[in-house]
């Protein structure tokens, strides 16, 4: 059985009970994991706070701190395989994407943020003649961070290596989806010496394990990426103790093709942002967006590229598609696509339902003819469904873009750069991809606009701001001091 890690130790859950991770592609199960209660929530807590009250990590060498996230880093390189086949098997996500994108990406995280460690800076006040002002940058002490199963590692890395880099301690709770990546990775960093305390994981559900971490007296902040629904939770959450927040939440990234765009690209732009790993991404490309003039022949290629990807056993390199993470949500993805096709949308992409040992595999999905008023062009489906949308102009492909509640994230495509720009500042989204340059860099920070959060994720000057506190020092130089109230 899996069991918790924390104050740099393996224990049990003191409830004794169980969860059962299973291998969504086969229904198998993978592992027993211990599910913490709120006293396990409390130990780890505390543990990260004596951690952080009492313990080295805060008061290191910055440099050392630096050294031992690079020895992270360097330890997930070291066990590539196991990890990407830990996040396959859980779920279901291509061993390709695992090995190419997962393990590498969240190993260059750690190694980004183990050169921020000595960079931390404050300020110097000194225009008065009589008073030096001085700005120190702080650690900001215990932070819980909660992230979701479709990046199972790397969103663990995203969390993880600013917090550490900023000197704070940490309770992950990854979710009871996907935690066993989150345990390999506190094995690594037990075998490489993190301090006891430091880095605590524990596992559970949302409902139990989650709400005892966020409403924990002994946290300082909440950094969550997830649904916006829960994250309206965690806001209610944080107000027992005034803690600060960080939420990373939904998207509806809209795809605006202009007729300029150079196709070839757009199509395999447009794929890849909604198909990658089906959909299962806070920045999927779920809505095309396409001038009436170019929309049919577009389309076409589009669906016979699509109609070309591979999809079954995630372990099989040659496979472009797995499956879904869990049946519920398959469940959830298919009522999204019944919706749609009562709301009127024409469906020209859909492979068969699989039979009930196949529960998770959904096939990739194209609607045409998608008007900007239906749930499927509105609601984050978190799977693989494409919305097609025709506009006639500028000004309506921009209205179109930002009618939505979320802005996380907004495509362009487009050989005009003037356009590109201006456009891009009528976007109502926190990051704007041009011609495909979207990939994720740990020093580029992520910002949601309207529903999509509260924070920056990433970013080196934003993570400082987020996970460390700001203190003045008012020294006075001056011989003479106030006669008051003499």
């Amino acid at each position: 059985m899996k069991q918790l890690y924390i104050d740099g130790g393996w224990c049990a859950g003191a409830g004794g009970r169980i969860w059962t991770v299973t291998n969504p592609a086969t229904g198998a199960p993978l592992a027993d994991v211990a599910v913490a209660s709120e006293e396990d929530v409390d130990r780890a807590v505390q543990a990260a706070r004596r951690a952080f009250d009492e313990g080295p990590w805060p008061r290191w060498d910055p440099l050392l701190r630096g050294r031992m996230l690079r020895q992270l880093a360097d330890g997930i390189r070291a066990r590539l395989d196991e990890f990407a086949m830990t996040d396959t098997l859980n779920v279901g996500k291509p061993i390709r994407d695992t090995r190419g994108f997962d393990v590498p990406c969240a190993a260059d995280l750690f190694e980004s943020y183990a050169g921020l460690t000595d960079k931390i800076a404050g300020k110097c006040f000194g225009t008065l003649p009589d008073n030096l002002t001085l700005q120190i940058r702080e650690p900001m002490g215990v932070i819980a961070a909660v992230v979701p199963w479709n990046f199972p590692l790397t969103n663990a890395a995203i969390k993880l290596a600013p917090i550490l880099a900023c000197g704070n301690t940490v309770v992950l709770k990854p979710s009871e989806v996907s935690p066993l990546s989150a345990l390999l990775l506190a094995e690594v960093a037990h075998e490489i010496g993190f301090p006891p305390g430091v880095l605590n994981v524990v596992h559970g559900t949302g409902a139990e394990t989650g709400t005892a971490l966020v409403r924990h007296p002994g946290v300082n902040k909440i950094t969550f990426t997830g649904r916006h629904q829960t994250g309206l939770q965690m806001l209610e959450a944080a107000k027992s103790g005034m803690k600060g927040v960080m939420l990373e939440l939904g998207g509806k990234t809209p795809s605006l093709v202009l007729p300029d765009a150079p196709v070839d690209q757009v199509v395999n732009g447009v794929i890849t942002g909604i198909f990658y790993n089906l959909g299962q991404v806070c920045v999927a490309g779920s809505r095309l967006l396409v001038h009436a003039d170019q929309h049919d022949d577009l389309l076409e290629r589009i669906v016979t590229k699509v109609q070309g990807l591979r999809q079954g056993d995630p372990t099989d390199p040659a496979n472009h598609l797995g499956c879904l993470a869990t049946p519920q949500h398959c469940q959830t993805v298919r009522r999204y696509v019944e919706q749609a096709q009562c709301e009127g949308a024409r469906c020209v992409v859909s492979g068969e339902n699989p039979p009930p040992e196949r529960a998770c595999f959904h096939p990739p999905v194209i609607f045409d003819g998608v008007l900007p008023g239906m749930t499927i062009a509105r609601e984050e489906v978190f799977g693989p469904v494409l919305s097609v949308l025709t506009y006639r102009d500028e000004e309506e492909a921009i209205r179109m873009a930002n009618d939505c509640d979320f802005g996380l994230m907004a495509n362009l495509w487009t050989t005009d750069g003037t356009r590109a720009l201006r456009i891009a500042r009528q976007l109502q989204a926190g990051r704007i991809a041009i011609n495909g340059g979207g990939a994720l860099r740990p020093n580029v920070p992520v910002y949601g606009y309207k529903m999509s959060g509260i924070g920056a994720e990433l970013g080196f000057e934003e993570a400082v701001h987020e996970y460390t506190n700001s203190k003045a020092i008012l020294y006075s130089l001056s011989t003479e001091k106030s006669p008051w109230p003499e």
